[in-house]
Formats: C-alpha cells, structure tokens, sequence
C-alpha cells in the first residue's frame, strides 16, 4: 500500500474507534438541537466529530479532546447552492467562499459561462484554481453553450471534445446548463456531443429551458437532462416534475421564483427540489445573506422550515452524487451550520470539514495568496481608439428601430420611432425623451464589429454609461446621451482592463469599478466591491437614469435570445425573427 493508503486506513480505524465510544471524539458538540434532514425531525443531541467526518450522533457520546457547547442551537448540514454564476458576484471564488462561508453555505455547483466566454476552457481551468483556494467546496459544471448563438462574436468557444477534456477534472461534475434547447430537441450533432461526453463520464446534465412544454420538453428530457433553475409559474413546473425534472427554486438578484414556486412543495414532492441563487449581487450577499435568506424568505412564505432545510442541502448533494455531505449524520462529512433559530436563519457558526471557519455571519479563516493569470487581466482589445463619429448611424427615411426597456424585465420591446436627424440623414439621440444611444465594440481583437443604435428606457439625460460585462459574449457596450461621453467612456473602460464607468456631461470619469479578471470580476474583497459598485450606482442616478440596477439592464441588451430587439456586435438582432433586423 502507498503512504496515501495507509493514511486512509488509519483515518477509518480512529473514526470507528469514536464511533463505538471506545475512544474521545476529536471534537464534540453537545446540546445542539440536531435537524434530520431525513425523517424531518429535530432532536437535542451531540455530534462526535472524528477529523473532518462526522463518527456518530446521540446522547451516548460525552467525551472529546475538544467539546464545544452551544446550548440549543439549531444544528444543519451546511448549506448547498445548486446553481450560481459565480461572475455574477464580481468576485474572485476564494474572496466568494469568504462571504458565503459567513452564512451557512458550504458548498456551491457552479457554471463558468460567463468567463467561459470571454477565455474559453482556460477560462473555466481558471475559476477551477481559484476555486481550490477557498475553504467553501466549488463544484463547477463544464459551459454546453459557448458561445452562447452565432449572432455575436465571443472571445471563447468549448466544442464537444474540450467538455470531454474538462469533465475529467475531478472538481467538474456534470455537463452546465443545456440552453440550447431548440439544438436538444432538433438533434443538433454537436450539443449531442456534448451531452454524450457527460454520460461518459457519468456526470449528470444541468438543464435550462424556460417555457419547453409537451412533446418538446419530453424530448429534451429524453436525452437524460434532469434539472430546470427556469420556471417562472407553477403550472411549467408541476409539467416538469411530472416529467421527473428536479426543480431549482431560484432566489437572486434580479429574478426570484420562491412565490410562485413554494407553494407547490409538499412532502410527497420535496425531493425534487433544489435552491439555487443563479445571478447574486456582492452587496445583497454582504447585506441579507446567501441561501440562508432565501430559507428565510420561503419559510415567510409559508415554507416548512425543515423540509427547505433538506432542499438546501440533501437533495442537491443528491442530486449531483455528493454522497457524501447534505446531512448531519454518521459518515458524512462534519459540514454544519449552527442556526439561532428557523425564522431568521442568522447563522451564529459554521463548521467545514469538523474546523470552525466562520461566525456570527463572517469568516473567520484567511486566504492563501492567489494570482490572476496574465490572460485574464489582458482580455479587452480594441482595434482602434473609439471616437466620437464611431457611434454615428444613419437609416432610411422614416421610422427609425428603438430597444424599448422594459423596467424589471429582461425582455424588451421593439420600438418605431421617429427622431430627429444631422444635416446629414444621421439618427440623433433625444435624451429629453428617454431616448438615448447603444453601442456594442467588438472587444477581442478579432473583427472591430461596432454597432449602434438607439434605446429608450435607461434614461440618460448627460454622459454615457460603459460596461464589459454585457451577456453571453461580454463584448463592451456603451449607453450615451453624447457620442464624446460614449467614447470616453468605452476608451476608459478598454485601458482600466473592463468594469463598470460613468463619464458626465463634461467626459470626466464620475465613478469606475475595475473588473480585470477577464472583464467580469475584482480581485478585491467582496467589502470594496460592494462600497465601489454603490458609488457606481449614485453616479449612475446623477446622470438621470432611474433604474434600479442600470448595469444589470445594460447587461442584457446584449443577449440576442431574449425577446424582443437586442443588440450585438454583429448587429441590431429582431429575436422574435432570430434574425439581424
């Protein structure tokens, strides 16, 4: 046997040793009021804790070389996010684990789609690095739709052969979700690729596929995709469970479908239940917490606390074959999150793998050094310095096309509008309406695509608003009352490596959040981010937009599968037509 094996075998020994009482727990917890996620019961008891595996519970264990007591609080397995975006936080992994760690999450499956996009498998063996660095356990899901459409230029791209190379890792556990349903249900060869790859390696297959009903959405689930973080409305999610589907709930920035979809739990269904956070903001999760808040909100609601228990932990672990954490129970691993009760689910200490690591809702371990590879800090290159005659469009006479925003929603209208033009036929802008201009550049060196046109709903009365984070491809998009305003800003954002800028009126920069981790993350921790993305926000409001989150919406202009009108580098895309308008 080799020195890995023995050290196993030794580890076994000393934790049935504990477990039969013939030895002191290496750490025990008593008078905790134990929840089993199992029978759905809670009891006051102790846990005997052999390193970082959890040896046997009850009454009968009352020695340890360490005991802490906590007086009847409420033990849980740590809690598990079933569907995030990490780059949705703007943070890092390590600096992520730092802050959910606080709240009770010890682990999160995770889909690197967006970084993905901009630096393609290496993008995604990236944030698997980084990963490593965090107490928290990151699991990610190899990206099946980068890029996301062929309407768009994207910096990366992963075929059938590189999910294949990247499902070996043993930090990737499934195959992320399928968006590509139409490509599903068509038979499209290489999303079959991909799918194939998964059941290979014996992973499972993340699904995503808003709205796919009947024989459709039979179909998709025939090719063994078993999970939906998508339904918006109860009656698409009883289809879906009756089709054998695992729900996510999804409780996040800017989408929550706890209302719709709680009242639908019950005990006969709740295995077929997952929460996930999708997109989450680094201030809401400072601020009101991660899944815990989500436990809270759903139990408001009129949720069995215990019953969203088992689906934040147990279920997920389940699900994507994590035998061996979701429960406080012999033999998993010593992942708990102790509760001062089950209405607010304020988080008083969390235990990973049997070592405290935070408490009263902050970490309390340190991070290893890490550093950002010199890919990911060089990812925006523009052909050329943008000026001001670069966001000049000119269209026949007549009614001129306009993205009509629809506050709240990521679907937008497909405006008509008359406005008024140059000397020359050149649309102008009407800020003094609402109407303002878009662009989206190119921003990978590769072809130079800008396009403009015209918006109405953010709003800007002066100045320009500037973003590389822009869905799926991240190319940089631009929103101006001044084609000088827009200029600066995006020449800014290109040189400070991507972000999020505000320029006024006079082209000076109010505000700017550096992302260089491939233009959609800092490398800060999460309390800068959050202090610096709310001064980008007041700068943001100064130039007259309302929006509550004018990035966000920004974001989305971009993302040529939400209906109605969006805009791409290539062009203005009519997504109803799935065509360049």
């Amino acid at each position: 046997m080799d020195d890995r094996s023995n050290e196993l075998l030794e580890m076994m020994q000393r934790r049935l040793a504990i477990a039969r009482g013939d030895e002191p727990a290496t750490l025990l917890i008593k008078g905790g009021r134990v929840i089993n996620v199992f029978d759905g019961t809670i009891n006051e008891t102790n846990i005997a804790i052999a390193g970082g595996t959890i040896a046997g519970i009850g009454g009968d264990y009352t020695a340890g070389k360490k005991v802490i007591e906590v007086d009847g609080a409420i033990v849980a397995p740590g809690l598990i996010d079933a569907h995030l975006h990490i780059e949705s936080t703007l943070l890092l992994p390590p600096e992520l684990g730092q802050v959910i760690l606080g709240h009770g999450t010890t682990a999160v499956i995770h889909d690197p789609h967006e970084i993905a996009n901009v630096m393609g498998p290496e993008g995604v063996n990236m944030m698997i690095e980084l990963s490593e660095k965090s107490a928290c356990d990151f699991f990610a899901t190899v990206p099946s739709s980068v890029p996301a459409t062929d309407l768009e230029t994207a910096g990366g791209e992963i075929r059938s052969e590189d999910v294949a190379e990247l499902l070996k890792h043993p930090l990737t556990i499934g195959l992320g979700e399928v968006m590509n349903y139409p490509g599903v249900v068509n038979g499209d060869l290489e999303v079959l690729k991909k799918i194939a790859a998964a059941g290979k390696a014996g992973k499972v297959v993340d699904g995503h596929a808003p709205a796919l009903q009947g024989q459709q959405l039979q179909a998709y689930l025939s090719m063994g995709i078993s999970s939906d973080h998508e339904c918006i409305s109860a009656v698409e999610a009883l289809e879906k469970l009756a089709a054998g589907m695992n729900i996510i709930i999804r409780h996040g920035s800017a989408t929550s479908s706890l209302a719709e979809l709680i009242p639908l739990v019950n005990k006969a269904n709740a295995g077929s239940f997952m929460l996930g956070s999708d997109d989450r903001e680094a201030g809401e999760l400072l601020e009101r917490g991660h899944l815990n808040e989500a436990l809270q909100k759903a139990v408001a609601l009129g949720a069995d606390p215990l019953l969203m228990i088992r689906i934040a932990s147990l279920n997920t672990a389940r699900h994507f074959r994590l035998y061996d954490r979701g429960a406080v129970a012999p033999g998993y691993r010593a992942d708990l999150v102790f509760f001062e009760d089950l209405e607010s689910f304020r988080a008083l200490m969390v235990f990973k793998d049997g070592r405290m690591v935070a408490r009263d809702g902050k970490a309390i371990i340190k991070l290893p050094a890490y550093n950002l590879p010199t890919s990911a800090r060089d990812s925006i290159i523009l052909s050329k310095p943008l000026e001001k005659n670069d966001f000049s469009i000119t269209y026949p006479p007549g009614r001129v096309p306009v993205i009509g925003v629809v506050p709240g929603q990521l679907i937008t209208e497909k405006l008509f509008l008359d406005l008024q033009r140059e000397e020359d036929g050149a649309v102008k802008a009407d800020p003094v309406s609402g109407v303002n201009k878009i662009a989206v550049i190119e921003r990978y060196g590769k072809n130079g695509n800008i396009t403009t046109g015209l918006i109405r709903g953010i709003n800007l009365k002066r100045g320009a608003l500037a973003s590389s984070v822009a869905h799926d491809s991240h190319n940089l998009i631009v929103v101006g009352a001044s084609e000088e305003a827009m200029a600066r800003a995006a020449n800014e954002l290109a040189t400070a490596g991507g972000g999020f800028i505000v320029v006024g009126e006079d082209t000076a920069v109010k505000a700017l959040l550096p992302l260089p981790a491939g233009g959609l993350m800092s490398d800060q921790p999460a309390e800068k981010v959050a202090e610096e993305m709310a001064a980008i926000l007041q700068a943001a409001r100064e130039l007259g937009t309302e929006l509550p989150q004018p990035f966000l919406t920004l974001a989305f202009m971009a993302l040529p599968v939400i209906p109605s009108l969006k805009i791409t580098d290539r062009g203005l895309v009519d997504v109803d037509e799935f065509a360049f308008l």
